[in-house]
């Protein structure tokens, strides 16, 4: 991940997908929640109020989780005074393709660092094995060459 993102992705599941090959099902429920709430900052009771529509689940396994996910690095928070006393409002640090992509960085990192010419040799396989897809390659490869010349 870029240096000056804190992020932490400690886990990677080769069945997961998509979110959930990074998180647990239920962070990647609940971070999938706030990434779509139309309103940022949101309050567990928010989050809680979508989820329990579709699993039972229990408002405090919901408020342990988010702050499992700020403990990671991956949502903020701030202590907002309402109604009912304090209480916490909680927006990601990063959004969804971003962190999809700083993900998949990090993974790929650590095979390339763990397991260096195979993984590349691998991926240059991959991604040659379409004539088309070889042709955009290049292309890709041409315009960062291009970029790191400026």
């Amino acid at each position: 991940m870029p240096d000056n993102d804190k992020s932490r992705i400690s886990q990677y599941n080769l069945r997961g997908k998509e979110i959930e090959a990074f998180l647990g099902p239920l962070e990647s429920s609940i971070i999938g929640v706030i990434w779509n709430s139309e309103r940022k900052p949101v309050r567990v009771r928010e989050v809680y109020e979508k989820l329990k529509k579709k699993k039972n689940i229990a408002y405090t396994t919901v408020m342990s989780t988010m702050d499992r996910l700020y403990d990671k690095s991956l949502l903020d928070r701030r202590l907002e005074k309402g109604k009912g006393g304090l209480f916490y409002v909680y927006w990601p640090r990063l959004e969804e393709q971003n962190f999809k992509k700083s993900a998949v960085r990090e993974v790929i990192n650590s095979l390339v660092e763990n397991f260096g010419e195979i993984v590349t040799s691998y991926l240059i396989e991959e991604a040659t094995s379409d004539e088309q897809e070889l042709k955009a390659l290049k292309e890709q490869v041409e315009n960062i060459a291009k970029e790191k010349q400026k």
